[in-house]
């Protein structure tokens, strides 16, 4: 049974979806949408080494962390909260990187810092635009009586080392960003790796998809990741339903005063 594509902004919904690239939908890479518009300079991190992208990746994320500290304060200074205006994004940046839910008495904020890594976008692209048809065409993986196809060769020998490759350079940056952030109380405040890696736990129990390295299939709990997470509390002239709240608070007040 095929499941719908949900976007995969981070590094464990990554894994999630190459866990079950035999039952995914056909994906559409997030990372090519995203990258239809430029960063503005303060987002942008460098590539080149593993080390250089380690050290950039830390900058930014500490601004982004700072940002998300701000806001507490921020938000209700706005009618309407304007993301794009408030983070300096495009519209489209915004919808992609943010998710922001008013509940009835605080605010969810979930920043997918990791989709700002240029190891990131370049796995995610590969296992969407590359691996995922590669792995379609090569299966099924085991044909009885019969012999490997072209398809099968190809996937064994160079699309599946691909990613790997990509793969293993993603956790090596995210790690590094992560211990480097490691004594950075903003960061440590804002870190959302638990939340993340629970909301794509229901992929886990089941079998992941034949034929894959066990490198492609680690244990959920393993998988880092930088997405930041804010929880604060929604400014009462936004509260929904504050004045009837209010009212019954002052009725039983009165009530206990007879």
């Amino acid at each position: 049974m095929e499941i719908a594509a949900a976007p995969i902004r981070s590094l464990p919904g990554l894994a999630a979806g190459i866990r079950q690239t035999d039952r995914f939908a056909l994906p559409v890479s997030v990372a090519s949408l995203f990258e239809k518009s430029p960063l503005v300079p303060v987002y942008q991190i460098e590539e080149g080494t593993v080390e250089r992208e380690i050290s950039a990746a830390a900058e930014t994320i500490g601004v982004v962390a700072d940002k998300l500290r701000r806001l507490v304060s921020a938000y209700g200074e706005w009618r309407t909260f304007d993301a794009p205006a408030y983070f300096d994004l495009y519209p489209e940046q915004t919808a992609l990187l943010l998710h922001i839910s008013e509940r009835v008495s605080t605010v969810h904020v979930t920043f997918y810092a990791d989709l700002l890594l240029p190891a990131f976008r370049r796995t995610e692209r590969v296992w969407a635009e590359e691996f995922f048809p590669a792995y379609q065409a090569a299966s099924p993986f085991t044909r009885p009586g019969k012999r490997s196809s072209v398809y099968n060769e190809h996937f064994a020998e160079m699309d599946q080392p691909k990613l790997l490759a990509y793969w293993e350079r993603l956790w090596a940056v995210v790690n590094g960003t992560r211990q480097i952030l490691s004594d950075d109380i903003g960061f440590l405040a804002s870190s959302g790796g638990s939340d993340e890696r629970n909301r794509w736990r229901a992929s886990w129990p089941t079998h992941p998809a034949a034929g894959l390295d066990a490198r492609l299939l680690p244990a959920l709990d393993t998988v880092p990741t930088v997405t930041l997470t804010m929880i604060f509390p929604l400014p009462i002239h936004r509260q929904s339903g504050r004045l009837r709240r209010l009212r019954r608070m002052w009725e039983r007040r009165q009530q206990r005063r007879r």
